[in-house]
C-alpha cells in the first residue's frame, strides 16, 4: 500500500528527531505543550519517544492529515531545517486545495442532503425506520469503523472512562463499536441522530463510512 503524503511527512520528522543527539531534549518541550491534551499522567510518563508521542496525539486527534501542527512543533526544534519546514509548508498549501475542492463538490449535494432530511423527519431513530434499514446501517459502521472507534466515541460525547472500560471489556474492534452504538442508541435526539452520526464520522476522518450511510438511509428497504 502507498503511503500518503501525511504519513511520508510523519515518518521522515520522526526519524530526523530520532537521530537527533537533542532528542530527549525536544521530546519534553514538545510533550509538556500538549499535557494537557494527553490528559492522563501514566500515559504521560510512559512516552519515551517522539514516535509514541506522535501516535498518542493521533489517538487524542491532536494530530491527523488535517491537523499537523505536533509535526510543526518538532519539526521547528530540529537543526537544519529550512527544508523539513518548505515540505511542510507544501503539504498544508495542498491540504488546503483539497479541502477547497471538498468544499465544491459538497455545494451539489444539496438535492441529496434534502432527501435525506426529508427520510429522517418521516423516520425517527426508535420510530418508523425499519428493522432491516437500522441493521443495514449498524452493520456498515461495525464493520468499516476498525481502529477509528475510540475517535468516532470521543465524537458521539461519549466520556474517556466509558471509552476505557469499552476497551478493557470488549475483545473484537467490532464488539467495541457495537457498544458505542448502543450507548449512543440510548441517549441521541430522535430527529437528529443520523446527522450527528454523519459527523461524527466524518470528524473522525471516515467521511467515506458517512457517505455509505447517507446512500443506505434514502433506499427503499
Amino acid at each position: 500500500m502507498t503511503k500518503s503524503e501525511y504519513s511520508l511527512l510523519k515518518d521522515e520528522i520522526i526519524l530526523r528527531a530520532s537521530g537527533t543527539p537533542r532528542h530527549g531534549e525536544i521530546l519534553r518541550s514538545v510533550k509538556e505543550i500538549y499535557k494537557q491534551s494527553i490528559n492522563s499522567k501514566r500515559r504521560y510518563e510512559q512516552i519515551e519517544t517522539i514516535a509514541q508521542l506522535l501516535k498518542v496525539l493521533e489517538i487524542r486527534d491532536v494530530l491527523s492529515e488535517n491537523s499537523i501542527e505536533p509535526l510543526k512543533e518538532v519539526a521547528r526544534r530540529l537543526q537544519d531545517n529550512n527544508e523539513l519546514l518548505r515540505k511542510i509548508t507544501d503539504y498544508e498549501l495542498i491540504s488546503v486545495s483539497k479541502k477547497d475542492l471538498n468544499n465544491t463538490v459538497s455545494s451539489f449535494t444539496a438535492t441529496h442532503d434534502e432527501k435525506i432530511e426529508s427520510v429522517i423527519k418521516l423516520n425517527p431513530f426508535g420510530g418508523n425506520l425499519s428493522p432491516r434499514k437500522k441493521e443495514r446501517l449498524f452493520e456498515t459502521i461495525i464493520e468499516e469503523t476498525g481502529t477509528n472507534w475510540r475517535a468516532l466515541a470521543r465524537k458521539l460525547k461519549i466520556r474517556e472512562c466509558v471509552i476505557i472500560k469499552i476497551d478493557a471489556e470488549e475483545t473484537t474492534l467490532a464488539d467495541k463499536v457495537k457498544k458505542i452504538l448502543e450507548i449512543y442508541e440510548q441517549r441521541a435526539d430522535p430527529q437528529r441522530w443520523f446527522f450527528v452520526l454523519c459527523d461524527a464520522l466524518e470528524e473522525s476522518y471516515r467521511r467515506d463510512i458517512a457517505d455509505s450511510l447517507r446512500n443506505i438511509i434514502v433506499m427503499n428497504i
